[in-house]
C-alpha cells in the first residue's frame, strides 16, 4: 500500500504558521499581565478598604445596602457604592442583585477584618503600598549605586510589616517553629536569655516573654523608631519586665551570653549577614542555639516560576530588602529569595554545628544551628 506524502508547507505558509502561534502566545501573555494588574488593581482597594474600616463594619454585619454601610462608617454613599461594586467583580464580597445588598462572607473576613486569625493578611497590602509609594527612590537606587536606607521608607511600610508577620509570630512560634528546633522549647520552659536581633516592633519578643515568663528577651534594631514602638507596645502590654528593647546593628548586640539567638525575617535585610552570624555566634553561651526564619523560597530560580509567595518575594526583595542591604555597610545584598541551601552555608561559615532546615511551613523557612 502506497501512501501519498503531505506536501511540505511553502515558505510562505510556514512563516504565515508561525505568526498565527506568536500571535496566539502573544495574547495569551496578554491576559496573563492583564490579570496581574486586576490584581494590583484589588490591592489598592483592599488597602483602602482596610484604611476606612469598610472590612470591619461588613464583618458579621450580614447583607448590607451602600447607603447602610456609608451611614455606619461616616463615609460618602457615592464612593462606598463604587467601592462596594469593585469588591464585588473581585469577587471579595458577594452581592444580591435583587436586594441590593452587599456581604462579607464569615471565610473571607478571616483574611481581611479579624486580626488575630491565622490567615489574616491584609496587612500586607500597606508593604504593597510602600512599594508604590517609594517607587521614584528604588529607581533612583538601580542607577545610583543600589542602595537604598530602611529608614526612608513610608511608614505604611513599617506598620504593614507588624501587621503581617504578626500572623505568623501568633500562630507559628509556639506551635510550629520552635517546637521544630530540638531542645528550644525546653530552655525557654526553664529560662533562656534570648536576643532578638532586628526586633522591629518587638511583637514576636513580647509574645516569646508571654509564653515563656522564665526566659528573658531582649530585642536588638538599627532602626530606632521600630525600637520607639516596641518599648511602647511593652508599656501597653503591662511593661513585662523580663521584655526589654535596645537600638543596636547586629554588630551591636551583646554583651551576652546568650542561649538563644533569633533572626525573625531579618538575616536577608542586613548589610552583612556573615558578619551579624559571627557576631551571633560570639554572643552565644556554648550550646547556645541560632534560630533563623526565612520567608520560603527555593534553591533554583527555575523552581519558583509563577509560585505567588516566590513572586511576591522577589517583587519585595527588590523594592526593600536588597536595595535597604545595599545601603548598609557590607552592602552583601542577600535577598529574601534564594532558597535555604545559601543560608544554611551561611551559618556553618560562622562557625555553627548542626546547621539545618528545622522546618518548612509553605510561606517560612525556619534555620536552626547549634555553638
Amino acid at each position: 500500500m502506497t501512501t501519498t506524502p503531505k506536501p511540505t508547507p511553502s515558505p510562505t505558509e510556514a512563516t504565515e504558521a508561525a505568526q498565527v502561534a506568536a500571535q496566539a502566545e502573544t495574547e495569551a501573555f496578554l491576559g496573563r499581565v492583564v490579570t496581574d494588574f486586576a490584581g494590583a488593581s484589588s490591592a489598592l482597594m483592599t488597602v483602602l478598604g482596610d484604611r476606612l474600616g469598610l472590612y470591619g463594619a461588613m464583618a458579621g454585619a450580614g447583607p448590607l445596602s451602600a447607603a447602610d454601610l456609608a451611614k455606619s462608617t461616616g463615609l460618602d454613599p457615592r464612593l462606598v457604592t463604587e467601592w462596594l461594586a469593585s469588591q464585588t467583580v473581585s469577587e471579595y464580597v458577594v452581592h444580591d442583585p435583587t436586594a441590593g445588598t452587599f456581604e462579607l462572607p464569615d471565610t473571607h473576613a478571616a483574611v481581611l477584618a479579624q486580626a488575630d486569625s491565622p490567615t489574616y493578611l491584609v496587612g500586607a497590602g500597606d508593604i504593597l503600598a510602600g512599594h508604590f509609594l517609594a517607587l521614584d527612590d528604588v529607581e533612583r537606587a538601580f542607577r545610583d549605586g543600589g542602595g537604598l536606607d530602611y529608614g526612608a521608607q513610608h511608614p505604611c511600610v513599617f506598620s504593614g510589616i507588624e501587621r503581617y508577620f504578626r500572623t505568623a509570630y501568633l500562630h507559628q512560634i509556639e506551635s510550629a517553629w520552635f517546637p521544630a528546633v530540638p531542645g528550644l522549647v525546653e530552655r525557654l520552659e526553664r529560662g533562656a536569655r534570648v536576643a532578638d536581633v532586628g526586633c522591629g516592633h518587638g511583637v514576636a519578643d513580647l509574645l516569646i516573654g508571654r509564653k515563656w515568663p522564665a526566659s528573658t528577651v531582649t530585642g536588638f534594631d538599627a532602626h530606632e523608631p521600630s525600637v520607639a514602638q516596641a518599648r511602647a507596645k511593652a508599656i501597653e502590654a503591662g511593661s513585662p519586665g523580663n521584655v526589654s528593647f535596645r537600638v543596636a546593628d547586629a554588630a551591636g548586640i551583646g554583651p551576652g551570653p546568650y542561649d538563644v539567638v533569633v533572626f525573625f525575617d531579618s538575616l536577608h535585610d542586613l548589610g552583612d549577614p556573615p558578619a551579624a552570624l559571627r557576631r551571633a555566634h560570639e554572643v552565644l553561651a556554648d550550646g547556645g542555639l541560632l534560630v533563623a526564619v526565612e520567608p520560603w523560597s527555593t534553591d533554583r530560580l527555575e523552581d519558583g516560576i509563577g509560585h505567588p509567595t516566590v513572586r511576591i518575594g522577589y517583587a519585595s526583595s527588590t523594592a526593600l530588602c536588597t536595595p535597604g542591604s545595599l545601603a548598609q555597610p557590607g552592602q552583601y545584598g542577600l535577598g529574601t529569595q534564594g532558597g535555604p541551601a545559601r543560608r544554611i552555608q551561611l551559618l556553618a561559615e560562622a562557625g555553627f554545628r548542626e546547621a539545618g532546615l528545622a522546618a518548612d511551613t509553605g510561606f517560612n523557612l525556619v534555620l536552626a544551628a547549634v555553638k
